[in-house]
């Protein structure tokens, strides 16, 4: 069997059939169970988390792999709206409220989801079957800090840099030195004219 033949059965990433196959499957229920809205003091989010869930899996499912650039452009894309569940295309999530709500999904949460949506696949299988195979990554750390800026460091005095600073082992000596060598006809200067060599 050629793998490279094998056609998927679901549609092509990035597409609007894509987004209308997967949508039934998303445990809406199950994710605002799990995270519930803010109920404290502070300001309140205007979305549900699965709502915030859906729009964060839209920079996996789509062209667009960053926040910023989804929210960018879900006013243009219905299909995107209606997949995330969005009323309109005038009241969107800001940026900030996704990055948020990234940083609630911790490794357990995710699993309990993942879970949710492999126990009717496992009940599914015969009894008689005794192990099945599964991929799963959401070990895995999600790159969310590598184009983040480094934060400033105080610049120590210069008495105070000389006074830490270690030699470095190994530094070659400077340039005055060989200048100052003189050359095999007694000049001072290699470059000097009075020598019959030419360099």
């Amino acid at each position: 069997m050629d793998l490279f033949r094998m056609q998927s059965l679901l549609p092509i990433t990035g597409s609007n059939s894509l987004l209308e196959h997967l949508s039934p499957y998303i445990p809406d229920a199950c994710i605002n169970s799990l995270l519930p809205a803010h109920r404290g003091a502070g300001r309140r989010s205007s979305w549900s988390s699965a709502q915030l869930f859906r729009i964060t899996l839209l920079a996996l499912l789509t062209p667009a792999h960053s926040f910023n650039l989804v929210v960018e452009l879900l006013p243009e894309q219905r299909s995107w709206r209606r997949f995330a569940g969005l009323p309109n295309r005038r009241k969107l999530p800001a940026a900030s409220s996704l990055h948020e709500f990234r940083s609630r999904l911790s490794v357990g949460i995710l699993r309990q989801i993942n879970r949710h949506l492999l126990l009717p696949l496992l009940e599914g299988l015969p009894a008689e079957r005794k192990s099945i195979g599964l991929i799963d990554s959401t070990d895995l750390p999600a790159a969310t800090s590598g184009f983040k800026k480094s934060k400033s460091r105080p610049t120590l005095p210069i008495a105070r840099a000389r006074e830490n600073a270690r030699a470095k082992p190994g530094r070659a000596i400077g340039l005055w030195d060989t200048k100052s060598t003189p050359c095999e006809c007694g000049c001072r200067k290699p470059a000097s004219r009075c020598c019959s060599c030419h360099w």
